[in-house]
């Protein structure tokens, strides 16, 4: 099964569901690319596990969160300007120093 890349971008009012979101996306393997943006890959069951926690999480009501998804030579084309994140730690091109 191939990994699909993703963007989670959410607006999300309270602080605690936000932090209980953002520590989902980290768990699930995610980077923030921005403060409410995230990136990461996935595989079909971590999306639908991924999509199943965030909406145990989220109000309905007040708050949103999208699970966007670009392949590989979408994901390639981005363009960027001014400070950047690294496409090539986020995309799995390069391994993370830290152990």
């Amino acid at each position: 099964m191939k990994h699909v890349m993703y963007y989670a971008i959410y607006d999300i009012v309270e602080n605690s569901t936000r932090e209980s979101i953002i520590q989902v996306l980290k768990d699930h393997g995610f980077i923030r690319i921005q403060k409410s943006v995230f990136c990461g890959k996935l595989k079909n069951q971590q999306k639908k596990d991924l999509v199943s926690a965030t909406n145990k999480i989220i109000d309905l009501q007040t708050d949103s969160f999208y699970l966007l998804a670009s392949c590989s030579v979408c994901f390639g084309n981005i363009i960027t300007l001014g400070k950047s994140f690294d496409k090539q730690y986020v995309s799995g091109d390069r391994p993370s120093m830290v152990f």
